[in-house]
């Protein structure tokens, strides 16, 4: 098949990239490995955060100075300030499309405050925004004629002389390696924080392919230690319960009944507040009695049933035992503000992207601002960039490498055990790369995947079949979250300070002297790391030069 535009991920980022590639007039394929409305993005239920018009209190200035506080230093003023300007105009895109936001007794659209902010500029539906943006996005994007392709999965990059030539995909129906020919290329596959298998918001499918596929190619990854773990999950399942509802009100409570943090404090600050009380010998909890059946059913729906459905309790009586799991994931595939790599005419964009705009940690309600934002541009220029060039040939050797790779899965025999294998790895990341990390710990827990890598050699499929195979896909999986761990550890060792969803418990201070700066990793001959500190990349001057004289 040949497209204009391929774009791979179906959350917002890469909904609104298909979308506005689309638009451009260009044959445009939308390339997810499941259902379209599974992606992080659906799940994502606090809000979307923009300054209005109507907004009291508030200004762009703002918005901003919560970002860079929030980012621990770590933030890239120009794109922040960029996005900022953006979101009231993509507000209003969205509700011209139908998203049904929220609107206050005076007709304007509502807002709720979240943690780090100064002020209420959350945008929200009930507490499900992620899903009803989803959902609308996708109906636009098959309105407009973008090619759904489901159930495909992203192996590999294809090349040609080191230009772009296509990408290398498993077509799960029938376990087929093919390939898809593009002129450009928008990678929006979502972040890695469901390689913490066990003690993650996300679904399992998220397993940091996209970041995988990314290094295998040579591109950078940028700041892979930086985890936010959301503060409110239910214990022993990591079912979200959304900022949403500290934003409305509810407390955060011991069993004695008592508040001992700040519920609208930054994400990091309150996971570690959790995990030190939890330490002491306590039990944590959500207290929603207080706020009442009304205001619950009106703004709380989802929280109200995942309590039920997920630990039978009901919050209008009783409290709900949380828990920090990781969440989100600041680090990604390092890009440029045009949302360009180190592959011309490769774009990333949403959370396995690494733009600059959360820093060390990000803000509730920022990251679906980030998606549509980085997702418009991504889009926008894939378009631009395939105005302007041919298709290249499929290096067809990497297609056949790869299909044999699958076949060796598929028909060697198995020694181990997948399940068991990836609940270990999560088990060992949350110990020993978690909310607070050492040199000790995140050595024992680089030693344990580099175990594991071995192993993930005998990895094989009991179930021969070739129809929808999900131990395949679970194997490819797997092998792409231990890829994503090395690289989090590794950053996580060589960053040797705590600043925002990175705390050393030996090293528990900033320092600006050595680490204000992005961790950058390479892949260099084979399987070999190459890790180094890099300034804030505001100054990839050749591109911007070359990028001039090309427009002219």
């Amino acid at each position: 098949m040949l497209y204009d535009v391929v774009v791979v991920g179906s959350g917002i980022s890469g909904l609104y990239a298909a979308l506005y590639a689309r638009r451009a007039g260009l044959n445009v394929a939308l390339v997810c490995k499941s259902n379209p409305l599974r992606s992080n993005s659906a799940v994502a239920s606090g809000g979307i955060n923009a300054v209005l018009p109507f907004t009291g209190n508030d200004s762009f200035e703002t918005h901003v100075a919560d970002t860079l506080h929030g980012g621990d230093g770590l933030g890239r003023e120009s794109v922040v300030r960029m996005m900022v300007r953006e979101a009231p105009e993509i507000i209003d895109e969205l509700h011209s499309m139908g998203v049904a936001f929220d609107l206050r007794e005076d007709g304007e659209i509502a807002q709720r405050p979240f943690g780090g902010t100064a002020s209420s500029r959350t945008c929200y539906i009930a507490d499900k925004t992620g899903a009803a943006i989803t959902q609308t996005l996708l109906v636009q994007c098959r309105n407009e004629g973008v090619n759904i392709i489901q159930n495909h999965v992203l192996l590999n990059i294809a090349t040609f002389k080191e230009e772009l030539s296509g990408v290398v995909l498993l077509r799960r129906r029938d376990s087929q390696v093919i390939a898809f020919a593009c002129k450009s290329l928008v990678l929006a596959g979502g972040g890695y924080a469901g390689i913490y298998r066990g003690h993650s918001t996300n679904s399992q499918e998220s397993s940091g392919d996209a970041l995988a596929v990314a290094l295998r190619s040579k591109m950078r990854l940028a700041n892979m230690e930086f985890v936010q773990f959301h503060p409110t999950t239910l214990s022993g399942s990591g079912t979200l319960i959304s900022e949403a509802a500290r934003g409305e009100g509810a407390y955060i409570v011991d069993e004695r009944g008592e508040r001992f943090t700040d519920e609208l404090a930054t994400r990091d600050r309150l996971s570690r507040a959790i995990v030190q009380h939890q330490r002491s010998g306590h039990t944590v909890y959500l207290d929603f009695r207080h706020l009442g059946e009304e205001l619950i059913d009106r703004r709380l729906p989802s929280a109200r049933k995942h309590a039920l459905n997920g630990a039978g309790i009901d919050i209008m009586s009783e409290l709900l035992p949380i828990t920090p799991a990781a969440h989100y994931t600041m680090g990604g595939i390092w890009t440029r503000s045009d949302t360009s790599t180190d592959i011309r005419n490769v774009f990333a964009c949403g959370e396995c992207a690494h733009t600059g705009v959360h820093g060390a940690n990000r803000l509730g309600g920022n990251s679906l601002l980030e998606a549509a934002c980085f997702g418009r541009i991504a889009g926008i220029e894939a378009a631009r960039a395939a105005k302007k060039r041919e298709f290249r040939p499929i290096d067809y050797a990497s297609v056949d490498r790869e299909s044999r790779y699958v076949e060796m899965i598929l028909e060697g025999e198995n020694r181990f055990n997948i399940n068991t294998m990836r609940r270990n790895l999560g088990n060992n990341l949350y110990m020993n790369a978690g909310v607070f990390r050492s040199s000790d710990s995140l050595t024992s827990s680089l030693e344990y995947v580099h175990y594991l890598m071995k192993m993930s050699s005998g990895l094989c499929c009991i179930n021969k079949e070739r129809s929808d195979n999900v131990e395949l896909l679970s194997i490819l999986e797997f092998r792409n979250s231990l890829t994503v761990a090395e690289a989090m550890v590794m950053s996580a060792l060589a960053r040797e300070e705590s600043r925002g969803g990175h705390f050393r418990t030996d090293f528990p201070t900033k320092d600006d002297k050595n680490y204000k700066m992005d961790t950058i990793v390479r892949r260099l001959a084979g399987t070999f790391l190459r890790l180094s500190f890099e300034g804030a990349f505001e100054a990839d001057w050749w591109y911007r030069i070359r990028r001039f004289f090309h427009a002219r």
